[in-house]
């Protein structure tokens, strides 16, 4: 049984007041908070080692133990997504870092086309729009629903044979939904396409298992998942990053480079090592292990249940409100714990829902982020135009929360609604 009220512990910025108030800390989907796991993971390799690590570097006692905890945190994010090998699991600084990879590695040419979704991040959307416009590629957006939901019947609309790449959002940062992923890598295989799953708003929230829902890549930002900034993973399926050409070239990613006859000749590593070049990020790698192990304690089947009440709640709340419109399906088991909305009335916009949230209530600040969530295509869509300052509200939940802080927050939500009357 997981007792959250000792969660809660583990995470110190919670547990003080900033200019005299709590905190509640709704902005997860942003940047999850860290527990105390991970910083001593990270200060241990700062502290006591410090040193170079990877093939080929220092292989004196500190450099030989950093490459050995490194290839340990990478066998437990081998473990925690499932991946059937740690020769899968690439370390980049992000998710963004992961996508913008297999954009540019994988090949493509101009009558080949190229199938993602009107709901991507721009990370998601932007890598392949830039790699389709270099090589004259077509790019095929499937429409997401107006609340975020997706019909695997579009995808078969827009999937053909000369479709290189399906890259789309598996749980989406903006409405919360989640992509019938399955069923999208089915209709994607049938035509011999490759499928890059953008896992950065699931991994932390659900199981992913890479190997049961075949898909061919799959990015992480470590930092939505209680671990640091500036780390993420990039797995693909090993014969894959084998046939791919490097992405970045210089130090550790070389066996050899031979010089002969005023020429040379480079070899280069077998994946994961030829997609790391250069001295990496130790620190965030150990917490990166630190951070799939706390949530393995955890438990995904248990976050994942928490996570359904936490959306019911904060869901059902809102609508009761009826003065906000809210993004995303209706049916709390249709989406992560987050919800992303705007008031109706004119009179207000996002901006004036997290200023007076942050700063204007008496005893709380609650942290929201307002804006476009960098899915500017989506809210086009809707109706929602960025160029004229339009946004949207987003509360979003993780472990560390409780029922206690989503009814301070639906209260206070009333609060507003009433000022705006």
């Amino acid at each position: 049984m997981v007792v959250w009220s000792r969660i809660r512990k583990d995470f110190p910025v919670l547990n003080q007041l900033y200019e005299g108030k709590s905190l509640i800390y709704f902005d997860s989907a942003c940047m999850a908070l860290k527990p105390i796991q991970v910083w001593e993971a990270m200060e241990y390799y700062y502290k006591y080692l410090g040193a170079c690590g990877g093939a080929g570097r220092s292989t004196h006692s500190l450099g030989a133990e950093t490459s050995l905890l490194t290839e340990q945190a990478r066998q437990k994010v081998t473990s925690f997504i499932n991946a059937e090998s740690p020769n899968e699991i690439i370390w980049t600084r992000n998710a963004t870092e992961g996508l913008n990879i297999i954009a540019a590695t994988i090949p493509l040419t101009k009558d080949e086309n190229v199938v993602t979704t009107t709901l991507e991040h721009h990370s998601g959307m932007l890598p392949f729009y830039k790699r389709c416009t270099e090589t004259g590629s077509e790019l095929r957006l499937v429409e997401a629903k107006e609340d975020g939901t997706f019909d695997p019947a579009d995808f078969e609309e827009k999937i053909d044979d000369k479709t290189k790449i399906v890259s789309f959002v598996h749980a989406s940062n903006l409405t919360g939904s989640v992509a019938p992923l399955e069923e999208v890598v089915r209709i994607s295989h049938e035509h011999d396409a490759l499928v890059i799953s953008d896992d950065a708003q699931f991994a932390p929230h659900q199981k992913l298992d890479v190997r049961a829902i075949d898909v061919d890549f799959s990015v992480i930002s470590i930092h939505k998942a209680v671990g640091p900034t500036g780390i993420g993973v990039l797995y693909g399926k090993y014969e894959l990053l084998e046939e791919l050409d490097m992405f970045l070239v210089g130090g550790d990613v070389i066996e050899d480079v031979v010089y002969e006859n005023n020429k040379i000749t480079p070899k280069y590593l077998p994946p994961p090592h030829k997609f790391e070049a250069g001295l990496q990020n130790y620190g965030g790698i150990l917490g990166a292990g630190a951070a799939v192990d706390y949530l393995e304690k955890i438990g995904m089947d248990n976050i994942h249940n928490l996570e359904q009440k936490f959306s019911r709640k904060l869901l059902e709340g809102v609508l009761e409100l009826d003065k906000f419109e809210i993004m995303g399906p209706m049916d709390y088991k249709q989406r992560t714990a987050l919800v992303s909305f705007r008031p109706k009335s004119d009179s207000v916009n996002h901006n004036d829902v997290v200023e007076y949230f942050n700063e204007l209530l008496p005893q709380h600040k609650i942290l929201m982020r307002g804006g476009n969530m960098c899915v500017h295509p989506f809210q086009y869509q809707i109706g929602i135009n960025p160029r004229k300052g339009e946004g949207v509200v987003r509360a979003s939940l993780y472990i560390y929360n409780t029922m206690e802080e989503i009814e301070i927050f639906l209260g206070e939500l009333e609060n507003f609604a009433k000022v705006i009357d």
